[in-house]
């Protein structure tokens, strides 16, 4: 498998490059023969666990988007190349552990569990239920999508991480710009951030804003895009892979009802989904000893079947899933020119500058698939095989998580400066060639980038 997910990443990129267009096929025979010698020396990295053994490691991971990503670790750092030294950071990341958005998350299981429980119709394990879920929904009363204590603490590790790792960017004339969408878990989540920032050094220049008039590049949308999102073949499609990846609803009604008669009378996809959503979310409760109760009414099989229903959701509606068009990254599309803006105005500085921006978990992972990081850009209709092509959600944008784009220089009048990125505080690769892995040439980086701007831009116009 490892040898032919490396064939596959080898062939898309020659394949992207228009090389093998016909032609002056000796000329392009050379080149790629050129291409596929560097590409052999490229490492490669694929996970080393499967999706089942990490959720075996960790059940939280079945959270996806909603596992609330721990950076205890502190990843060896490749030094860069001789001479070149950080000058900029880029932070695109989206909020830290937050309590669901809406109350019926809480109130709709608790109503179901609750009116059982006056009819004397839940089983002793059903009772045990209910308590645990009046106790979440008493500690997310009146603060729905509000960021949690474990949030808070997320969002200061995220930025102790980058002071730690990057010492060098943090000194009297440095600036620091957080900005956020108007979402409160997204207000809160910058707020720590800057205040971790603020203690690795003092002086430091700081500012933070949070506007509508930001959101064309930190919150698009493209009524386009989404219109095409869910159209009538992909929901045919997902709804088929749904209906053939349940998990075992009715022994979980069993373990919760005494009475089978009424238990029938229980829509037991939506409570096992509601409950599913609820131990999800204890990973970051305040509840004391009910962090993993709630999974506990899971199976593995079961546990692994509700995360790969929400996986392949999350590639429907943020990746390139080309059951609707294989477009949905390109809702990205001003944030990456953004990023590609904002490096090269900040290049004649004289001082550091450090950008952390903050915006939907949904927006970071479709950036992600725009950027192809770590082979995530993955084209596919057959959305049974993204567990074994690794594509995973709780991988690509956790709570908590980022895309950190560092750029390196000798000084403002470097002709060649370099980039390295930071995916959920690792290095990631990129689809372009590099002869110095795991930097990239800004000048490559960019190349690479526009004329897959420019190309989309230029099919948009053709429909």
């Amino acid at each position: 498998m490892k040898w032919k997910k490396m064939w596959n990443y080898r062939r898309r990129l020659v394949e992207s490059s228009g090389w093998l267009q016909p032609g002056a096929m000796r000329m392009q025979l050379t080149r790629l023969c050129a291409i596929l010698f560097i590409l052999h020396f490229l490492p490669y990295t694929p996970h080393a666990q499967t999706v089942s053994d990490e959720l075996q490691a960790d059940v939280r991971r079945a959270a996806g988007m909603h596992y609330a990503l721990t950076l205890t670790d502190t990843p060896n750092d490749t030094p860069p190349p001789p001479g070149k030294h950080p000058f900029y950071i880029n932070h695109y990341g989206c909020p830290s552990a937050y309590y669901l958005e809406r109350p019926e998350y809480y109130d709709d299981p608790y109503h179901t569990l609750s009116l059982a429980d006056s009819l004397r119709k839940l089983t002793v394990l059903g009772r045990d239920v209910l308590h645990i879920v009046a106790q979440l929904r008493n500690e997310a009363s009146d603060r729905t999508g509000e960021l949690t204590e474990a949030g808070k603490q997320q969002a200061r590790d995220m930025a102790r991480m980058i002071t730690y790792r990057i010492p060098e960017m943090f000194r009297d004339d440095s600036y620091v710009d957080g900005r956020s969408i108007l979402e409160n878990h997204c207000l809160l989540t910058m707020g720590e951030a800057l205040l971790q920032v603020s203690r690795a050094h003092q002086p430091m220049t700081m500012s933070s804003n949070a506007s509508r008039s930001s959101y064309p590049w930190m919150n698009p949308q493209d009524k386009v895009l989404e219109a095409q999102r869910k159209d009538s073949l992909t929901m045919a499609r997902y709804n088929d892979f749904a209906a053939r990846w349940a998990p075992d609803d009715t022994r979980l009604m069993t373990s919760l009802f005494n009475d089978a008669d009424y238990a029938k009378t229980i829509d037991a996809p939506a409570l096992s989904r509601q409950l599913f959503d609820l131990a999800s979310s204890t990973q970051y409760s305040t509840v004391n000893g009910q962090q993993s109760r709630l999974f506990d009414l899971f199976t593995p099989e079961d546990i692994r079947r509700h995360w790969m229903r929400r996986n392949a959701w999350a590639y429907i509606r943020y990746g390139g899933c080309t059951l609707n068009g294989g477009h949905q990254p390109y809702t990205q599309r001003k944030p990456l020119w953004n990023l590609i803006h904002m490096g090269d105005s900040v290049m004649t500085l004289d001082h550091p500058v450090i950008h952390l921006r903050f915006t939907h978990e949904s927006m970071m992972m479709s950036l992600v698939c725009l950027l192809e990081l770590d082979d995530y850009g993955l084209q596919t209709d057959c959305i049974d095989s993204l567990e074994a092509l690794g594509w995973a959600d709780y991988r690509i944008a956790p709570l908590g998580g980022s895309i950190i784009l560092i750029h390196y220089r000798t000084d403002k009048d470097d002709p060649d400066p370099l980039i390295r990125v930071l995916l959920n505080g690792h290095e990631a690769r990129l689809p372009i060639p590099t002869d110095c892995q795991p930097y990239y040439h800004w000048s490559d980086m960019k190349r690479y980038y526009l004329r897959k701007l420019y190309a989309y831009a230029r099919e948009r116009n053709d429909e």
